[in-house]
């Protein structure tokens, strides 16, 4: 602490770099008791200082309040204060995403922050600050106690800005009427009024929006203003080049045929990384589905198979300092299933030929329609070999099979790589286990507004189960190993478990391969007795088998 009270004297410090890092330090290092004070003794600080050096000071700020987000009542208003003083658009843009941050990790600082950002919009000079703010207020406004309170924010945008700021308005306040049954009518006459524009793309949006709330379809409603199109641009650019070129147009474009994606289309950047801040480390991410699609599509075999639905993370099925190392990679079609398994040779003396890999299923059900194997593997190459499999007559989509490698060896001189005759034995490496999981034919796909989607398929058959998870000690815990389990994501940011709370409920989506949603409420409680965690989940889908398959995942 006696630390601190020398940084402390440094705020002041003359030279502005000086003063910078220590108040940086003492925003990363400083005590919850010691927050009101150092936004105290900021406030003048900042206004003196430039603008690169004010997003330093921004980004300290914002991980204080991660790590103390009960003290978001004192820093709220200095951001708020800081967004109102004159300032450049990067500091500007920093706070805004500062606010919004702290809005989606904190639900008690949603409604302060909704207004601080409404009162900057009204008074905001850079577009493209004006519509992030109008896009987070339909989303987020909505489910706030009084959401007729931010409509005349969003409204005056649609009378005062530019175009581009105006047509995010009457999304926005699509949105309202979309998730707000009571203010409904009010938002009909607003986009009435908004039909009479100068602009196209205003008058457009108006338009569509309108007809669809209109409509009274929640159907309609939840997927085509609630929900963005969460479709690989590449893949669906590549699937409609694929209509064009066919002959009979009889049938129309089938959307459900595009490969889906988690990430929204427009993603925003990273957050920088704050002086003394530790750099996130790099982390194990599931491949992007549209680089393999286009490796596949060469291969003659898989050309038939239709779009690529989903690409799954490399699984090791080797130990890695193993002499010959396996790594399996699944894609998944609408009727099959590829195995890709890319093999490394490390040992010198050897050149393996004829590599291919054998797979037994203990259950039958699932048999080799195509084998594509490696037809040399030099040391140190990596290369795929390939199983095509399709989908079992039976219904089932899950499979473990005991795997090996069955090869050639020949051997080679290991100065030259060259071979020192041309005899080869034969030879068999045995590998660890393949399964292919009910995840696999999920990709996950998270709702912006989960009831109206919910709503929507109340004529659906719901599957219900009850579990009692004993592998498992915390909620977060279970959680995680259930998303994993079902390949479903966390809508609404509904994984984030409140500190000390012994009963929570989860809420989920995602695309069952086929284009089927599939949706999912899930509640968990701790029982007081023995610890353990019991929980009840619902699942909805518009094809009733699908529900079941992902029920049966967790048994």
């Amino acid at each position: 602490m006696s630390c601190n009270v020398d940084l402390e004297k440094l705020i002041t410090d003359s030279n502005r770099s000086i003063a910078t890092l220590a108040i940086t330090t003492l925003l990363k290092t400083g005590a919850e008791s010691s927050v009101e004070r150092l936004m105290k003794q900021i406030s003048s600080f900042v206004s003196e200082i430039g603008d690169e050096f004010k997003i330093v000071v921004i980004d300290a700020i914002r991980s204080l309040c991660s790590r103390y987000p009960r003290k978001h009542s004192v820093m709220m208003p200095f951001l708020y204060s800081m967004l109102r003083s004159d300032g450049g658009f990067e500091p500007k843009k920093a706070i805004v995403e500062t606010i919004i941050a702290i809005i989606e990790e904190n639900q008690d600082a949603k409604a302060a922050g909704l207004s601080h950002l409404c009162e900057f919009i009204e008074d905001c000079e850079y577009d493209v600050l004006s519509t992030r703010v109008l896009h987070l207020l339909g989303r987020e406004a909505p489910h706030t106690t009084n959401p007729s309170s931010f409509i005349r924010y969003i409204y005056n945008r649609v009378i005062l800005e530019s175009t581009k700021v105006r047509a995010a308005a009457v999304t926005a306040l699509a949105k309202f009427g979309a998730q707000c049954a009571d203010l409904r009518s009010s938002i009909e006459v607003l986009l009435r009024r908004c039909l009479l524009d100068g602009d196209d793309e205003v008058r457009d949006r108006a338009t569509f929006c309108l007809k669809i709330l209109t409509s009274g379809n929640n159907t309609l409603i939840s997927e085509f203003i609630l929900e963005g199109l969460q479709v690989s641009p590449t893949g669906l650019e590549s699937c409609l080049l694929n209509f064009l070129q066919k002959s009979n147009f009889s049938e129309p474009f089938d959307l459900r045929i595009v490969p889906v994606t988690s990430q929204p289309i427009s993603k925003p950047e990273t957050r920088r990384i704050a002086v003394l801040e530790e750099p996130e480390k790099p982390t194990a991410k599931t491949p992007a589905a549209q680089p393999f699609a286009e490796e596949l599509a060469k291969i003659a075999a898989f050309r038939p198979l239709g779009p690529l639905f989903k690409s799954s993370a490399p699984t090791s099925l080797t130990e890695s300092v193993a002499e010959y190392t396996v790594q399996l990679i699944k894609h998944v079609y609408a009727n099959h299933v590829v195995l890709q398994f890319n093999c490394r040779n490390t040992l010198n003396d050897q050149l393996l030929e004829d590599v291919h890999v054998e797979l037994e299923d203990s259950d039958k059900d699932w048999v080799v329609e195509h084998d594509i194997p490696i037809e040399s593997l030099p040391y140190g190459e990596t290369k795929p070999a390939y199983l095509l499999l399709p989908f079992p007559e039976s219904g089932s989509v899950i499979g473990t099979f005991s795997a090996a490698l069955r090869f050639k060896v020949k051997d080679v001189d290991p100065a030259t790589g060259e071979p020192e005759s041309d005899d080869t034995y034969e030879d068999r490496y045995v590998l660890e286990e393949a399964e292919v999981t009910v995840a696999d034919s999920v990709q996950p796909s998270a709702k912006q507004s989960f009831a109206p989607a919910w709503q929507a398929l109340d004529e659906a058959d719901t599957i219900e189960e009850t579990f009692q998870l004993s592998t498992v000690s915390t909620i977060p815990e279970a959680i995680t190993k259930m998303t994993a389990l079902l390949g479903l994501a966390a809508c609404e940011r509904s994984d984030r478990v409140p500190e000390g709370k012994s009963q929570h409920t989860v809420v989920l989506s995602g695309i069952f391969r086929g284009g089927f949603e599939v949706l999912s409420k899930v509640n968990f409680a701790i029982d007081p007795s023995d610890r353990s965690i019991n929980m009840h989940m619902l699942i909805r889908s518009v094809d009733n088998t699908v529900a079941t398959i992902l029920a049966s995942a967790i048994a």
